[in-house]
This record gives C-alpha cells, sequence and structure tokens, in this order.
C-alpha cells in the first residue's frame, strides 16, 4: 500500500474513532490497537477502520468524562452527536457517517439486523429534535446575556450618575 493511502487510512481511523470516543486519547489509543490488531500488520481494504471502530466501542469506557476538550473543538454539528446515547451515535457514525453497510455494522455492534436498523432509525429521528432543543437553549441563553448585560449597564450608568 501505497505511503497516501496508509495515511489516509490512519486519519480516517482517527477520526472515526474521535466520532465514537470523543476524545483525542482514546481515538489514538483505538488506533493503535487496530494497528496491532491487524493481521501481518497489512493494510487491506478498510481493515483498519473496522479494527479502530471496535477498539473504540470496546474502551470507550475506559476513557469517559475525557471527551469535554475534544468534542468541544468540534463543529457544532458533530458535538451534537454526543448528545445521543452512545448505541445510537455508534449506529448513525458507522452508518451514514462511514458508510459502512448495514450487515457489517450489526455485526461490528453486535446487533442484530433489524436491532440495529431500529436503533439508526431511533438516532435519525432523534439528531433533528437535538438541533432544536440545542436552538432553543442557545437562544434562552443569549436572551437571558443580553438582559444581564443590560441589568449591569443601567447599574453601572445609576452608580456613575450617584457619583459612586
Amino acid at each position: 500500500m501505497a505511503r497516501t493511502e496508509a495515511s489516509k487510512a490512519l486519519d480516517e481511523s482517527f477520526r472515526a474513532a474521535l466520532l465514537l470516543t470523543g476524545s483525542d486519547e482514546a481515538a489514538e489509543y483505538a488506533v493503535m490497537a487496530g494497528i496491532a490488531a491487524l493481521e501481518c500488520g497489512c493494510l487491506v481494504d478498510d481493515a483498519l477502520l473496522v479494527e479502530t471502530v471496535k477498539s473504540a466501542i470496546e474502551r470507550r469506557a475506559d476513557f469517559q468524562g475525557q471527551s469535554g476538550t475534544s468534542v468541544s473543538h468540534l463543529p457544532r454539528e458533530l458535538g451534537r452527536l454526543f448528545l445521543l446515547a452512545p448505541i445510537s451515535r455508534d449506529c448513525f457514525v458507522l452508518r451514514v457517517l462511514l458508510g459502512i453497510t448495514a450487515g457489517r455494522c450489526s455485526r461490528i455492534l453486535h446487533l442484530g439486523i433489524e436491532e440495529f436498523e431500529e436503533m439508526l432509525c431511533a438516532a435519525l429521528q432523534e439528531l433533528p429534535r437535538l438541533e432544536a432543543r440545542s436552538s432553543t437553549r442557545c437562544e434562552i441563553t443569549q436572551t437571558q446575556g443580553l438582559s444581564i448585560a443590560r441589568r449591569a449597564t443601567k447599574t453601572k450608568a445609576s452608580t456613575d450618575a450617584r457619583g459612586g
């Protein structure tokens, strides 16, 4: 495999692990474990991606609570994935973002094909709701921030007028 192909495989595997774990450290560990799991160290097809994904999912609990900083660096739309239940996020990332077949996704996640499809459907239905809730939260926060800023400005103006 040419160097550029290997580099692409590593990049894709790291991005996938990051979206599954939410942690740079966990993603790096998953890629290293994926490399170690390869037979004969050969990058064939999407073997590195699949092994990395398996490792990321299996070891995600070991890195729980470390996702805050890495997730904050993701675009807002991708950050919302972390509001989904982990299994729903797994289904969405594997099938929609990585384009892995439903059959292969179900095997990776140790789910029946129907169960996988139900979980994926649930994720697809939940994401727009998360978008709406997130937008509402953002509007409320902005409104609250504006009213707090106005109160602070009024208080300062009143204090200045009294010569305080």
